[in-house]
């Protein structure tokens, strides 16, 4: 192979070298992007989450005072109906 040839070759590597890089480059902009939009979506999701378990704690509270109260108006009117007077 003579000098100029060698050069050529040289020349080439070196242009498949940088589309190599180029491409690389590319797809970890892209993956990096990715990668925070996910850790976004995460932290979203969390957020939601820790809110959606809140309202629920809440409405077991709220739905045990509503028990409570409903099995006390029960017995209530149970008493009511047993001990009522015949007219």
């Amino acid at each position: 192979m003579d000098f100029e040839a060698a050069i050529r070759q040289l020349q080439e590597t070196e242009i498949v070298t940088a589309a190599i890089q180029a491409r690389h480059a590319q797809f970890l902009k892209e993956h990096n992007q990715w990668l925070e939009q996910s850790t976004l979506a995460i932290a979203r999701h969390e957020a939601w989450l820790a809110n959606h378990e809140r309202a629920m704690a809440r409405h077991d509270v709220v739905m045990a005072e509503i028990e409570d109260k409903l099995n006390g108006l029960i017995g209530f009117v149970d008493d009511q109906v047993r001990n009522r007077k015949p007219e």
